[in-house]
């Protein structure tokens, strides 16, 4: 099993990126996001430090990835199932209705069974919080396309 110290910090470019997701709230109430990692290719280690922020205007909020320990013993020390996460941010009373910039950043140590390559992985994805009439929760998907690295050009790995 690989310790954090080993993962590989890459500057991956063209990796896809799940499309923005808007959540929509009253002043004075709260939005959430749901935050689900659907993986199967790709394990997410239960000894790193895995970390999302959502930034709001009116603070941020933190929360880390838990879930079930793989079943094969070769792997125990990744997550066979991660639990959804829910980000909950309270929408201060005097703001105004309108569109909100909000960013969640994805801070993980992700392995890709397929290529055997493990690294940390760091994305930063908008989250819109629409103010208004409609409380409306948001949910981000994130799948093994957007946390797997893009392969290395053969250039750079001397082949």
């Amino acid at each position: 099993m690989m310790s954090p110290a080993l993962f590989s910090v890459l500057a991956l470019l063209g990796t896809p990126t799940p499309a923005p997701v808007t959540l929509g709230a009253q002043a004075g109430q709260t939005a959430t996001l749901h935050v689900d990692l659907a993986l199967r290719d790709t394990l997410l280690s239960r000894e790193a430090p895995n970390l999302l922020t959502l930034q709001t205007p009116w603070g941020q909020l933190q929360t880390r990835p838990s879930g079930t320990a793989h079943r094969d013993p070769a792997y125990a020390g990744y997550f066979g199932q991660v639990r959804p996460m829910t980000l909950k941010v309270k929408v201060p009373a005097q703001v105004r209705a309108g569109r909100y910039a909000a960013q969640l950043t994805a801070d993980l140590f992700v392995c890709d069974t397929a290529d055997k390559l493990c690294t940390r992985r760091t994305l930063k994805l908008p989250v819109q919080l629409q103010v208004g009439k409609v409380a409306r929760p948001g949910t981000l998907t994130l799948k093994d396309e957007h946390l797997r690295p893009a392969r290395l050009r053969r250039g750079l790995t001397g082949n």
